[in-house]
């Protein structure tokens, strides 16, 4: 499966970013294991933005970053202590424009199975693994309705344990699906 992603992922070339917004970098990380996992955050309520929410690793670009990958990477490090150089970049999706009007590249990347991870940021309350082959029923736990020029969308809400995986996450998480494993995941209906 990861030979698969990788494959795909390497030959996509994904919508850039809107130069006119602010940009920001977020870091899907799929263990390279048999049974792959994506490794979501669940973001502190000590947090401005976001508080209690599930996301991917990373943040807003900073003016010491090279790239928006190097911000995904080291966004990713600060907050779940994952070491940025056991991280292998397959290459970016489509950029998406957040509720704030902040533009979000999310950057794939395989880390090792055991990878290790911490919570001693104040940005992260707890990081967690979802497998794959949860994600690919495409079980939604709710399915929250999106208008977009005359258009309506059926954005899923997943959830894993204790944990909801919605919004802007649950749209990045979906896009990678379908990209990398063709998943087929139709937003314009409300799923299974």
């Amino acid at each position: 499966m990861i030979e698969k992603i990788t494959e795909k992922i390497k030959g996509y070339s994904g919508r850039p970013p809107v130069e006119e917004l602010r940009k920001a970098a977020v870091l899907i990380a799929l263990t390279d294991s048999n049974e792959p996992e994506l490794i979501y955050t669940l973001r502190s309520n000590k947090v401005g933005s976001h508080g209690g929410e599930v996301s991917f690793p990373g943040g807003m670009y900073e003016d010491v970053d090279k790239n928006l990958e190097h911000t995904a990477l080291r966004e990713s490090e600060e907050e779940t202590g994952m070491d940025s150089s056991k991280v292998n970049i397959l290459g970016p999706l489509d950029t998406v424009v957040s509720r704030y009007n902040i533009s979000v590249t999310p950057y794939v990347g395989i880390v090792p199975e055991n990878v290790s991870l911490n919570n001693k940021s104040e940005e992260i309350e707890s990081c967690f693994k979802v497998p794959l082959s949860f994600l690919l029923r495409d079980e939604r736990h709710r399915n929250d309705e999106i208008k977009r020029d005359g258009d309506i969308f059926f954005m899923p809400a997943y959830q894993y344990d204790s944990y909801i995986i919605w919004g802007l996450t649950a749209m990045m998480t979906v896009d990678f699906l379908n990209i990398a494993l063709e998943a087929k995941i139709d937003l314009k209906t409300k799923g299974n």
